[in-house]
């Protein structure tokens, strides 16, 4: 298709200040007349629709891939490039809120109602008419559903949010143009039913070439987490945080009073999205090696490949920029380690990685915390035991440990070879700058899960090749573990299903079961075997900050960081000094109460009278 510009300046006043959109119509012309003349053109304004979608693959400035204490950047690297560095540290304000999702979500929302209004002017040119109908009532139903996310998102990030359920005429006034937020509440019931709206027309699944575009799949287990988000602390109930936070009538913005029952109507959401998934074909990854392996290396080579393995039938909805790989590869160039063939001046860069704290919050090969596991030594972790190489903590993990975390003098697999990590100062990939501002693995340690094994970086050649894949949007493994959430919070324990599917993750994960490793733990104590489950099979892929905030946990579990994240000592040489855990007090993670919903910028709120301010801001 050829490159196509049109800027078309609209809704400048009513939720945001002098946007633009880059939509698609034919070159050199201007009018939406050309962008609707036929089916082609239509279906390419979709496209448009689509572009609005946060870019999950730019890891410098998504909201989530890199915003908590999972992962800690090389030393030097600087605030004004790097975005999530400016969230971790609270460098950011209504004025100034660095990313800025609302504008981006409500100008997609504006994009699909613009297709929607003008969709009945095309003529087919080379469609029969039969077809053509059928095709425009599923691009009718991808904007719905696009109008449903996009709605979805926001309260994500911002709590309650402007509803807009129809095209707002440019001609409008008063309410109907400058509109207020709905309350969380009610801001779910709409956005339940325009989900519903899209699922109606939606096809169960598509085609190869159409991978990423919306079907009912997608839009049940979108609505799903949606309800999940409802029934949590920070929305269900939350007088704690947002007794004042009213509307301009003095109606609370979020309840102020517990509802079970919301996690009640999560459980079913869920299990409809799990059901509809499993029938399009959705089933837990299983990697086939060419080689025979044993359970425990089966359950790492699952894990791995997981995230990196293109459209594999785990992933419900996944995220490539519709054909733009470029950020994603940067994702990969960012993270993979240094010393195994280029240039040290080069790609890759080796400047990301994950924390200590990341590294120590995965399980005991008995499926369980191993401060919690009376078999592992967990107080002499950092010593390494006569005759080994490494430290205590990296042996008897879990299968996860060993497929997300390189760590010195183990396996790393690049090059589609396994190769062995050495990350010492002057080591090949380890720092090689004593002032350390130099790009390295600040923590220590290495980042595996988002990284392609077959990945190639040769010093025979100045280009790496990275293999590319979709960033998992949300897969089947998030519903299994919505489902037991949802029930272990509403009933106290596990059901037949919950425990089927909390199983069917540790069996995927090479783990023991649920009763094998904890018994009959119920209430509160299972919740919170559950979420750190959760957090364990999600780590690295963006959820961490979403989950501990609608739990209302992310002060407690970022306090200890607030000084500076933990890691290893990279500028030491030996085994002696480079084991010593040490605070980056470069790197710290900073998070306050009113952190948990991100600021709407200010120029929105002097625009549109009717618009409240998060709380804090």
């Amino acid at each position: 298709m050829k490159k196509i510009i049109f800027i078309l300046t609209l809704f400048s006043a009513i939720l945001f200040h002098g946007c633009e959109f880059l939509d698609i119509v034919p070159d050199d012309t201007a009018t939406l007349d050309d962008a609707f003349k036929n089916e082609s053109t239509a279906e390419d304004f979709i496209y448009t629709c689509y572009s609005h979608i946060p870019n999950y693959t730019a890891c410098r400035s998504h909201f989530s891939w890199l915003m908590s204490n999972e992962t800690v950047c090389s030393k030097h690297w600087g605030l004004q490039w790097f975005s999530f560095l400016q969230m971790q540290q609270l460098q950011y304000s209504s004025s100034n809120p660095v990313l800025d999702i609302w504008q981006r979500c409500y100008q997609g929302i504006k994009q699909c109602y613009i297709f929607q209004s003008n969709i009945d002017k095309v003529v087919p040119v080379s469609m029969l008419p039969e077809k053509f109908e059928e095709s425009k009532k599923v691009w009718i139903a991808e904007t719905n559903f696009l109008i449903a996310y996009f709605h979805a998102v926001l309260m994500q990030h911002y709590g309650p949010v402007v509803i807009v359920d129809t095209e707002i005429p440019l001609n409008g006034s008063g309410d109907t143009f400058f509109r207020p937020r709905k309350s969380y509440d009610e801001c779910v019931a709409a956005v339940a039913e325009m989900f519903d709206r899209a699922i109606a027309d939606l096809p169960m699944t598509v085609l190869r070439n159409n991978l990423g575009r919306a079907t009912k799949v997608n839009a049940q287990a979108l609505k799903a987490r949606m309800y999940m988000f409802a029934a949590s602390p920070l929305f269900n109930g939350n007088s704690e945080f947002y007794a004042d936070f009213k509307d301009k009538d003095g109606n609370p913005l979020i309840s102020q009073t517990f509802d079970k029952e919301k996690w009640k109507k999560a459980m079913e959401e869920n299990k409809k999205a799990i059901t509809m998934a499993e029938q399009a074909g959705n089933e837990l990854y299983r990697h086939v090696s060419s080689i025979p392996l044993s359970k425990f290396d089966q359950a790492i080579a699952n894990q791995r490949y997981t995230m990196v393995n293109p459209w594999n039938n785990e992933l419900i909805w996944g995220y490539s920029g519709f054909k733009e790989t470029t950020n994603q590869e940067y994702f990969q160039t960012l993270v993979m380690p240094k010393g195994f063939g280029a240039p040290l001046s080069g790609s890759p860069v080796g400047g990301l990685g994950p924390t200590l704290r990341a590294v120590e919050f995965f399980y005991s090969e008995n499926g369980i915390p191993c401060d919690e596991d009376p078999d592992y030594d967990w107080e002499n972790r950092m010593d390494i035991l006569p005759g080994d190489s490494t430290i205590y903590l990296h042996r008897n993990r879990e299968p996860r440990f060993y497929a997300y975390v390189g760590y010195d003098r183990g396996p790393y697999e690049i090059n589609g070879d396994t190769l062995t990590l050495k990350l010492r100062f002057g080591e090949p990939s380890g720092v090689k700058q004593a002032d350390l501002n130099a790009d390295h693995l600040y923590g220590g340690y290495a980042l595996k899960k988002g990284i392609h094994p077959a990945n190639e970086v040769r010093a025979t050649s100045p280009v790496i090749t990275i293999n590319p894949y979709p960033h998992p949007i949300i897969r089947l493994g998030e519903l299994y573990m919505n489902y037991a959430e949802a029930c272990a919070e509403y009933t106290g324990s596990l059901d037949a299903d919950a425990t089927r599917y909390f199983n069917a993750i540790r069996d995927k994960a090479g783990l023991p079961t649920f009763a094998e490793s904890f018994g009959n733990k119920t209430g509160q104590e299972l919740i919170k075997v559950v979420r750190r489950e959760r957090m364990n099979e999600l780590i690295f892929e963006g959820h961490w900050l979403y989950d501990l905030r609608r739990w209302k946990e992310a002060i407690p579990f970022f306090k200890e960081d607030e000084q500076g994240m933990r890691g290893l000592t990279s500028a030491g040489a030996t085994a002696e000094t480079f084991y010593q855990a040490r605070v980056l007090p470069e790197r710290p993670m900073i998070f306050t109460e009113k952190q948990y919903l991100y600021p709407i910028r200010q120029t929105y709120i002097d625009v549109n009278p009717n618009l409240i301010q998060n709380p804090g801001w």
